[in-house]
């Protein structure tokens, strides 16, 4: 057989296996790249389903404003009503999501399931008492439930032995000329009520949850 003829077949043998070594780079490029999109897509997909709970979380806490609204000018707000979610004292120690306590540094907890918080175990926690308000309206799609909390040491009307927490108290005076105070003039101060925790957790698609806290006083 002719030099050449060896030569050219010895060439052809080589660009396949050259051309199938580029195919199969070029086949793990192509999958890389899938994966890096689709991966992309479910990042995007997830960060859109924790902005729309958020925004739920925001709704429920006006509801829970509203509620408490309704009820600040009696004395109802001095003891539990845990058919609304509220409760008129809070406990020194409390993890709201449940994430930080453990067997070494214990927390209250919220029981947000109804099912006496089993997800952690009962020698990780202090109690599991307060149980949420479950708002029956659906907000986008997202299953809302709340607990409101007044900062008090205890329940009953706040006084020298059950301390809660307040904003300072502020003072008003009237005079019959703006900048100065005569003897005809008055100061009187107002008292501002107890401030409330509203405690939020929304619970949408993909498992997506988020925590919000509001802090609101009247």
């Amino acid at each position: 057989m002719p030099r050449h003829a060896r030569s050219i077949r010895r060439q052809g043998g080589s660009s396949l296996l050259f051309t199938l070594m580029a195919m199969i780079v070029l086949a793990f490029a192509a999958v890389a790249l899938t994966r890096s999109v689709d991966t992309s897509t479910l990042i995007m997909g997830n960060l859109g389903f924790k902005q729309d709970t958020l925004m739920a979380s925001n709704v429920a806490a006006e509801r829970a404003i509203s509620w408490l609204q309704g009820q600040v000018t009696g004395a109802s707000l001095d003891n539990d009503q845990a058919a609304s979610g509220y409760y008129a004292a809070t406990p020194a120690r409390l993890d709201p999501s449940g994430n930080k306590t453990n067997a070494g540094d214990k927390y209250s907890l919220i029981d947000w399931d109804g099912d006496n918080c089993a997800s952690v175990p009962s020698g990780n926690r202090l109690t599991c008492g307060l149980l949420p308000y479950s708002d029956p309206t659906l907000v986008n799609g997202n299953s809302v439930r709340y607990v409101i909390l007044r900062l008090c040491n205890n329940t009953g009307a706040a006084s020298g032995t059950n301390l809660c927490m307040r904003p300072a108290v502020a003072s008003t005076a009237t005079s019959s000329e703006r900048g100065e105070l005569q003897p005809g003039g008055r100061i009187s101060t107002t008292s501002a009520s107890p401030y409330y925790q509203v405690i939020v957790r929304v619970t949408g698609p993909r498992n997506t949850v988020s925590y919000t806290e509001t802090l609101v006083h009247f």
